[in-house]
């Protein structure tokens, strides 16, 4: 049964994954080049993992440059 899960997600070829499953479980399968992921290779980062990975940045003053024209 072909079931696709994400269009051009494939980390190798960037084409399209499909959820495969077999006597051993379930996997993701790239349809084009043949590669197989377990769900958690491709999990999503959660909302604490990308915000330890920002940086602040020092932003300017809005008023600073409305004052220079």
């Amino acid at each position: 049964m072909l079931c696709i899960i994400r269009a051009k997600a494939c980390k190798r070829c960037g084409g399209d994954l499909s959820l495969e499953c077999d006597i051993y479980g379930v996997y993701i399968e790239c349809i084009q080049c043949g590669a197989t992921w377990s769900k958690s290779d491709l999990a999503l980062p959660t909302a604490r993992e990308v915000e330890k990975s920002l940086k602040a940045v020092k932003a300017k003053r809005l008023d600073t440059a409305v004052r220079r024209r």
